[in-house]
């Protein structure tokens, strides 16, 4: 792992690739022999029915974020149910994956219906307002280290406004990505929230990045997540988190699209890239069948 790499291509996620010098690699940790991935993936069904309605509940529980990324937690809102937050320190988002919620804040507000993605003002405390059927959301807060900024905002997750290019990461087939938000939408280190389809057999090729943290979530289709050493299956409503230097890949075998949001946050103050592993993936199996 001390070993210095050769000059090659590096891909960061803007998707662009240049030509590296020789530098030595992040330190990655060491890999186990079964990667306990139980806590890398969760459900969004799991965590409500633990959750109290209305009540923010924490989808990574033992989460020891090595960036700015502080709250990942659900919030299911019944019919007309409310939702108040003070967000002194943070900057918060959403991503809205059922329903229909409005989003007041400083009397400005945005309206919309699922599935959306919603970034706030930093350091502001903001109102959330479900639809007459609820709406279920996942709430992302990210460390503003005192800075103001972004704004009150929404964007839709559609198919039809997806750009297409060839698999990336080394993968293999089609992936369609737009980025919903990008660096110079935030005030913190939030770094991206992307919305993609992975096409039926094509993979999101086995890649890391140093000084960044990552999430997706599934709204259709399924595929094969490599985290580590260890693959396994994922559908609709699960979330992985992709940790810094942590290996991770995605691979759909199936017929049908893998439609997906990413989320990351970098480290504050570092320059961050993607590393590409030379993987696509697709020789890989599920190495556990059933989680619990």
């Amino acid at each position: 792992m001390g070993q210095m790499l050769p000059s090659k291509e590096v891909t960061f996620d803007d998707g662009k690739t240049t030509k590296g010098t020789p530098r030595k690699p992040p330190t990655l940790p060491a890999p186990p022999s079964v990667l306990l991935y139980w806590w890398m993936i969760t459900h969004v069904d799991g965590i409500a029915a633990a959750a109290v309605a209305g009540q923010p509940q924490p989808l990574f529980p033992n989460l020891d974020s090595v960036t700015s990324w502080r709250r990942f937690e659900l919030l299911d809102l019944p019919a007309a149910g409310v939702c108040v937050t003070d967000d002194v320190g943070e900057e918060a988002g959403y991503l809205l994956l059922s329903g229909q919620v409005t989003i007041e804040q400083d009397q400005m507000q945005v309206e919309g219906h699922a599935p959306a993605a919603i970034r706030c003002l930093a350091n502001r405390p903001h109102r959330v307002v479900a639809g007459q059927l609820g709406a279920r959301l996942l709430r992302i807060g990210v460390d503003t280290a005192g800075v103001n900024g972004g704004e009150l905002a929404m964007d839709v997750m559609a198919r039809d406004r997806l750009p297409w290019r060839d698999a990336i990461h080394g993968g293999g087939g089609r992936i369609g990505t737009r980025h919903l938000f990008g660096p110079k939408d935030f005030a913190s280190s939030w770094t991206f929230v992307d919305h993609a389809i992975l096409s039926a057999s094509s993979s999101l090729g086995y890649h890391y990045h140093d000084h960044l943290e990552e999430a997706f979530v599934v709204l259709s289709g399924r595929g094969w997540m490599t985290l580590g050493d260890t693959t396994v299956e994922i559908g609709p409503g699960d979330v992985t988190l992709q940790q810094a230097n942590v290996r991770h890949g995605l691979y759909n075998p199936f017929t049908a699209d893998l439609d997906f949001v990413r989320v990351a946050v970098a480290t504050p103050g570092q320059t961050f890239t993607t590393i590409d592993v030379a993987d696509d993936l697709r020789a890989r199996r599920p190495t556990q069948e059933n989680r619990t």
